[in-house]
């Protein structure tokens, strides 16, 4: 008698083990991605709206071409939203900070902060940057004194683009004090300049499983940070000039211009004291963080797990350093 074929052993049979298997697959595959995103975000990864604010700006759509050439991109004004799970608002001038009038009030001391992410800062309440920090501490320091600073910060600038930002659109607010941020010890150019604008990409669908798994994989990887040290040390000439630049501006408009190196990387350390010698010969004044985190756990500076953008612990160790750095230096006005 002839056995009946098992189920199993069908096409059909076959094919819905496979189904079987996918499905299981896809709910655990799923199910990690979710606990990953808990372990890195916390409750903020159960948020729609917070989660596709987590990735680069460049695919956010709040960048626009700037009408200066030279500046190449701004932040659009009128913005109300996240990004990096902060709340991102722009004033009527795409600037992220309140607005502002161009005429300068009475008794005011005012402050152009002009820097890249680390100067927005990507992922950190504005109340929370070290220049909302520096603001808040002064005015209750010196009461009759009103001080402003102003953030002209935007995500990916370079020096070229803080140097047009500074030209073309600080200088118009009548400042009296120019902080000119090395965001990440940052001074080399944008090879880019035209604005290329990325197509908008919803990053709640992303991958938080193979980002975490690609930040481990490259904090094993030293020549990535090798790479980045012997490509600013054989940009020192440039820089030097971008440097003649800008102290040529400080003595036209009579404005004193300091630079920050605004980094939380112990790492950088050797190259800021190349960049404090050239500071020096050019007669700029000179702000320097990296000291401030000698002894620091880097992993605990951080936004979150997978982005190097300094969270709001190392924006106030930021707002300290530069507090006493500009008053040793007399640059905060009356005293």
């Amino acid at each position: 008698m002839n056995k009946s074929p098992n189920n199993q052993d069908t096409p059909y049979g076959r094919g819905k083990d496979l189904i079987v298997i996918f499905i299981l697959i896809l709910v655990f595959s799923l199910i990690l991605e979710q606990t990953i995103r808990f372990y890195l975000f916390g409750s903020d990864s159960f948020s729609y709206y917070k989660m596709k604010s987590v990735g680069s700006m460049g695919y956010t759509g709040y960048l626009k071409k700037s009408d200066i050439p030279e500046v190449v991109y701004e932040f659009k004004p009128g913005l109300d939203s996240y990004f990096k799970l902060a709340g991102f608002k722009t004033n009527s001038q795409g600037l992220r900070d309140k607005e502002y009038s161009l005429e300068k009030p009475a008794d005011t001391f005012r402050v152009a902060v002009i820097g890249g992410s680390f100067t927005v800062p990507a992922g950190v309440e504005i109340d929370q940057a070290f220049h909302s920090i520096l603001e808040n501490r002064l005015n209750q320091e010196f009461a009759d004194l009103n001080y402003e600073f102003i953030n002209f910060g935007v995500s990916g600038y370079r020096i070229n683009n803080k140097i047009a930002a500074l030209k073309y659109r600080a200088l118009k607010y009548k400042p009296d004090l120019i902080l000119l941020i090395l965001d990440g010890s940052q001074f080399t150019e944008d090879e880019e300049k035209e604005f290329n604008p990325k197509p908008e990409k919803n990053q709640f669908f992303q991958s938080f499983t193979y980002k975490l798994l690609s930040k481990i994989k490259l904090l094993k990887n030293d020549r990535k940070h090798q790479e980045f040290l012997d490509d600013h040390l054989r940009g020192l000439n440039k820089f030097d000039l971008d440097l003649q630049e800008l102290s040529n501006i400080s003595e036209k408009d009579k404005v004193p211009i300091c630079i920050v190196v605004l980094d939380h990387d112990y790492s950088n350390y050797e190259l800021s004291g190349e960049i404090q010698k050239l500071v020096e010969k050019n007669n700029l004044y000179y702000s320097n963080t990296i000291p401030a985190f000698k002894n620091a756990d880097l992993s605990e500076l951080t936004i979150y797990k997978i982005d190097i953008h300094p969270n709001t612990r190392a924006n106030q160790m930021f707002a300290d350093t530069i507090y006493n750095d500009l008053k040793k230096q007399s640059l905060l006005g009356k005293q």
